[in-house]
């Protein structure tokens, strides 16, 4: 019988650190450029609403970074999922967090879209910066959908797991899956659980995935727990289900 998960000690890596710094310093030049813009603002600069929103975004994206925990709060156990096995268990993402993220993109792309509209730009930065608009504008509303549709869920059964985002879903057996690890891609890129799935390698789709994380599948979302307590609650329930599959199939009426 596989045990129940357990939490492990956060990474302290060098790397880590000067990271934190790197965010320290960006959080302080973005409060100190929020205040300066909403002192535009009351002059009646008509810059300060762009600049305080573009500093406030900078500013927001650190504390995230500083703190990462404050948008995914562990708002379920690892062990008590586990001990609801076979299931099933059904575990939704955070909305907090896509309205958030949908908020920062909107900015960002709000942001860049007054410079375009206001400032006299080369037509080589416009070229650049035009995409960069209507990609952060168009995220944003998908997030919004996602959000409020509220149907982005992670179900675990006895013979796989489903995901389910506000447009499509997917189901995997524990049969087809690898064991579950986290990566990160760098410093700068939020974490990853990743795996194998024989189902995607079969239809030979794999080929990207591999290439950056070195698995052929990956989960972005962690539905209320963290990265490392999600894939040690998947790891655990797989085992339990293969062993299952194991014994049902040494049962000598199944040979």
């Amino acid at each position: 019988m596989s045990s129940p998960p357990t939490s492990r000690a956060s990474d302290h890596a060098p790397g880590r650190k000067r990271t934190n710094l790197l965010a320290y310093a960006c959080l302080a030049i973005g409060l100190v450029f929020v205040f300066l813009g909403t002192g535009m603002i009351l002059d009646g600069a008509e810059a300060g609403i762009p600049v305080t929103l573009f500093f406030g975004l900078c500013a927001a994206v650190a504390v995230l970074q500083i703190w990462p925990g404050l948008l995914q709060r562990e708002a379920h156990s690892a062990a008590a999922l586990l001990a609801r096995y076979p299931g099933p268990v059904r575990l939704k993402a955070a909305a907090l967090k896509l309205w958030v993220f949908s908020l920062l993109s909107a900015v960002f792309g709000g942001v860049l879209l007054w410079m375009l509209l206001h400032e006299p730009l080369p037509l080589l930065k416009q070229l650049i910066l035009w995409p960069g608009a209507v990609l952060s504008l168009f995220a944003a509303a998908m997030l919004i959908v996602r959000a409020a549709k509220d149907d982005i869920f992670l179900r675990l059964s006895r013979n796989g797991f489903e995901t389910r985002l506000a447009w499509s879903s997917k189901t995997i057996r524990w049969q087809d899956t690898s064991e579950f690890a986290v990566v990160s891609i760098s410093r700068n890129v939020p974490k990853l659980i990743v795996f194998d799935d024989a189902a995607v390698d079969r239809a030979g789709a794999a080929g990207l995935n591999r290439r950056f994380v070195g698995r052929n599948s990956s989960l972005a979302e962690t539905y209320g727990l963290t990265h490392e307590a999600l894939a040690e609650l998947l790891n655990a329930w797989r085992a339990r289900a293969l062993e299952q599959d194991a014994i049902f199939t040494r049962w000598p009426g199944n040979l």
